[in-house]
């Protein structure tokens, strides 16, 4: 950072496009913000294993807490790991709308799965061959 004949501060991009002294102009995270971010991060990827793990509590809320929760991590990674809040407004209108966009597709799919009978751990069980052992056995042939 360098000063101009009138006293004001100037900054000098390097050949990278950023700014001496700094990450484009913005103030840097601190170390000890990090470790909060990735503190609220451990603790919502906690929640989601409870709840992954205890299904018949939440029953048919799981799936839209864990996506919730999905939503509210990629918010956070983005906002303060990629510094977007740091950065111009169509950046953040371009990822608000991939996470739209990713998140109806996944509705989408989940509601075209759903209810598949083809499923070899659910409905779709009557659907799969018995083994063959279970087969009864061919008669023995016939001695002369």
């Amino acid at each position: 950072m360098t000063t101009e004949a009138h006293g004001e501060p100037h900054l000098q991009a390097d050949g990278g496009g950023h700014a001496e002294g700094g990450h484009g102009g913005h103030p840097p995270t601190t170390i000890r913000e990090y470790v909060v971010i990735g503190f609220i991060l451990t603790v919502i990827t906690m929640i989601e294993l409870w709840c992954s793990y205890n299904e018949p509590v939440l029953g048919s809320l799981l799936v839209p807490v864990l996506i919730f929760f999905s939503a509210v991590k990629f918010v956070v990674v983005v906002a303060m790991f990629m510094h977007l809040r740091f950065e111009e407004a169509i950046l953040t209108r371009l990822f608000m709308f991939g996470i739209v966009l990713v998140t109806f597709v996944i509705l989408a799919l989940i509601g075209l799965f759903w209810n598949d009978a083809t499923d070899a751990v659910g409905l779709g069980k009557h659907l799969i061959s018995e083994p063959a052992s279970s087969a009864p056995a061919a008669p023995a042939p016939a001695k002369h």
